[in-house]
């Protein structure tokens, strides 16, 4: 009878209790200025981004966006949502990845003539399951990721540049720079898209991730080449 108390007891805990769980607060940041807030949680399989313009910002650009994906093992994206609301441009839309068929299938909320479905390769992956996928992924100093930008192939090809030490809001880290270039292999002209992900998957410009040495892999900095000034991320708070 102990045995079968204490049996059910584990369960519960197994069943209620998260069994791994990151969330992530960062500045994004431009001419050092921070324009917009992003929430980034990981927990139980499911990746969730709030992203908000600050007051300062919204008066130029207004933005409030919402992301959630669901993944299998290594944050291969199941489901991929999307709610964008930008000054003049919206999106409210779904898109499911067949794995076994290779397919991608969107549906829109707002405008069902955007509804689509087309080819896909099996490690396809959104912007954000991208990111946390790079974190181990760069165990090998160079590689390569697919993505998926609005219904477009892309290929990420990142490479291990410098190892460097830099200040951040958990005091001086060593940190792993990876650069991160991108080809679009599917050829079509990108569709319009929110600030915030597809408009960073760029031909001509590099994308910079600076993460923790160390098993935790934080992603403490990025930096998005463009002219005449870069857009900065920072890290804010990090708590598992």
């Amino acid at each position: 009878m102990k045995l079968s108390y204490k049996l059910s007891f584990l369960l519960i805990i197994f069943f209620f209790h998260p069994l791994y769980s990151e969330q992530y607060d960062l500045a994004i940041k431009y001419l050092g200025v921070s324009v917009v807030n992003v929430e980034i949680s990981d927990s139980d399989n499911k990746l969730t981004v709030k992203a908000k313009a600050t007051s300062i910002a919204s008066i130029a650009a207004k933005m409030d966006n919402f992301y959630s994906i669901e993944y299998i093992d290594n944050y291969l994206p199941i489901t991929y949502k999307k709610k964008i609301n930008q000054k003049d441009y919206f999106e409210d839309r779904i898109t499911t990845y067949d794995r076994v068929d290779l397919k991608a299938n969107r549906t829109s909320f707002i405008d069902p003539e955007k509804n689509c479905e087309y080819n896909i390769v099996e490690p396809i992956r959104d912007f954000f399951s991208s990111l946390f996928y790079l974190r181990n992924a760069i165990d090998d100093e160079q590689g390569e990721i697919w993505l998926d930008a609005n219904k477009l192939l892309w290929k990420a090809e990142y490479e291990v540049v410098e190892k460097e030490t830099i200040k951040s809001i958990l005091g001086k880290l060593k940190t792993i720079k990876v650069k991160i270039d991108f080809t679009n292999v599917s050829g079509a002209e990108k569709e319009r898209s929110d600030m915030l992900t597809n408009n960073l998957v760029n031909e001509e410009r590099s994308l910079y991730f600076w993460f923790s040495d160390d098993e935790r892999r934080i992603p403490v900095k990025a930096k998005f080449v463009m002219k005449p000034f870069p857009v900065i991320w920072k890290l804010k708070n990090y708590k598992e």
